[in-house]
């Protein structure tokens, strides 16, 4: 199963109240920081708990990835 991109990137918009062509174009760049940016400062929190977790970084790298890096 992989990822639909664009149905991710319509949610996202929705849920964050970000203009879906704006967002669209911070995944297209990398722009990590803009992405960031969009976050309160609870999910910037909890996205930084996530990553640091090896465990749950690789369960979600797998079932998404599936397994590619």
């Amino acid at each position: 199963m992989g990822i639909d991109i664009n149905s991710l990137i319509s949610a996202a918009s929705r849920k964050l109240g970000v203009p879906e062509e704006k967002l669209r174009r911070a995944v297209n760049d990398g722009s990590v920081a803009e992405l960031r940016s969009y976050l309160s400062e609870k999910d910037n929190e909890k996205l930084d708990n996530a990553l640091r977790d090896k465990k749950l970084a690789d369960e979600i790298q797998k079932k998404y990835m599936g397994g590619k890096r």
